[in-house]
């Protein structure tokens, strides 16, 4: 049958692909519009297949908040101009929002889900049908939930570099007017910011991983044994070295990025006077675009 420009300008619109690869298309399927759309479809799986061993390291951290829910997660792209396209940036929009309804336990079952968002398609449908559209790997890669008490606490967030990094955190306090307040909202964003710049690895040294300072303490002792000074205060310069450790990785034992005169728990202490209150950090959500986890 004949293929008229309408035909093509249609398909264009639905799909958003070229004007060439619709009007073929729309050849193979003898003008009927569903199918021309299915087999683009199936072509955007083969796309996907194809390029399914290229790395996907850009893309976009974002973070997004409902009720007591604060979610943070994780789309990557291979290039940083996908990652800017008004069709990725849509999608990534719309998968954050069916994440946080579902709530899945993982990615893999992530990828499973269904939404009228997708036009009743699985996550992992729209994914691939993206594929097809922009010509480039698209991976939803990693999420996290994070629930807060409403009694208690409260979730606070910073995205740098246009979603780069992104940091979600979680303070704590015994007085429900606190939690409210401007003060303690300048605290979190002063929190997060200080976890996306100096990426502790825990909220204070009795949280640092086991493993991790059983390494450090190893590694220290090898060092002071091979210094020639006397094996009587081997442990007490280990201990030193420990404390030095500790104010890279503890959160509220690192130099406040705002002010390095005061570390992070000197921070806290500032509001907690001004509020006559308890404040804590309860936890903390660091994702940074490409890195491992």
């Amino acid at each position: 049958m004949s293929i008229s420009a309408s035909m093509v300008m249609k398909l264009r619109e639905a799909t958003g692909l070229g004007m060439m690869a619709c009007k073929k298309a729309l050849i193979e399927a003898d003008g009927d519009m569903e199918k021309a759309i299915e087999n683009l479809r199936k072509q955007g799986q083969a796309t996907a297949t194809k390029r399914a061993g290229k790395a996907a390291k850009e893309g976009k951290i974002d973070i997004i908040k409902e009720g007591n829910d604060t979610l943070v997660f994780e789309v990557n792209s291979e290039t940083d101009f996908v990652a800017r396209n008004d069709d990725f940036l849509a999608f990534v929009a719309d998968l954050g929002k069916v994440l946080l309804e579902k709530k899945p336990t993982d990615m893999e079952s992530a990828m499973t889900l269904t939404s009228p968002r997708f036009n009743d398609q699985s996550v992992e449908a729209k994914t691939l049908e993206l594929v097809g559209k922009i010509g480039e790997k698209i991976s939803p890669r990693r999420f996290r939930i994070v629930t807060t008490d409403a009694a208690k606490e409260r979730a606070f967030s910073y995205i740098h570099g246009q979603g780069k990094i992104g940091v979600v955190v979680v303070l704590s306090s015994d007085k429900a007017d606190v939690l409210e307040s401007g003060e303690l909202a300048d605290l979190g964003k002063d929190c997060a910011m200080q976890v996306a710049a100096s990426k502790p690895a825990a909220i204070d040294r009795d949280s640092v991983d086991a493993d991790l300072v059983a390494k450090e303490r190893e590694i220290y002792l090898g060092q002071v044994q091979n210094s020639g000074k006397p094996e009587k205060i081997w442990d007490k310069i280990v201990d030193g070295k420990m404390n030095k450790y500790y104010k890279q990785v503890a959160l509220v034992e690192q130099e406040f990025i705002k002010d390095t005169d005061i570390c992070v728990a000197d921070r806290i202490k500032q509001v907690e006077k001004e509020k006559d209150a308890s404040i804590s950090v309860v936890s903390f959500v660091r994702f940074e675009l490409g890195a491992e986890e």
